[in-house]
């Protein structure tokens, strides 16, 4: 008799006493057997998990260190962007101040402009 089970391997059945009863002793072998058969079993799925974990790691270990190397590449273009953004505040701070000037000077030069042509007509007047 020929008996298929978890990997499909055959096996053959042992046939057991001529009056077709199953004894203790059959049982207990049969038991012993599939017990055996578990093991086996379990040690296979084992290692193909093994194999398949391993088998990923590897798959995975580029993008892993894609993704590493894109955090680090992008910590550095943060600390430039600080640095720049840094350059940048202090310049705008420098126009802001040199505006200010600019305007006090022009406001000087209008208010000097207009003393003169202010004493230059009356100058001219006297």
């Amino acid at each position: 008799m020929v008996c298929y089970h978890d990997c499909m391997k055959k096996k053959t059945i042992k046939k057991y006493s001529t009056n077709g009863l199953v004894t203790k002793k059959d049982f207990n072998d049969g038991l012993t057997q599939t017990k055996k058969d578990i093991k086996d079993s379990e040690r296979r799925l084992n290692k193909r998990m093994d194999r398949m974990l391993k088998y990923l790691d590897f798959r995975f270990k580029p993008l892993e260190e894609m993704s590493r190397d894109f955090f680090d590449f992008k910590s550095k273009i943060f600390d430039r962007l600080d640095w720049l953004i840094g350059r940048y505040q202090k310049f705008e701070d420098e126009y802001t101040v040199q505006a200010e000037q600019n305007k006090r000077i022009l406001d000087k030069l209008d208010n000097h402009e207009n003393r003169i042509n202010t004493l230059e007509k009356s100058f001219k007047h006297n």
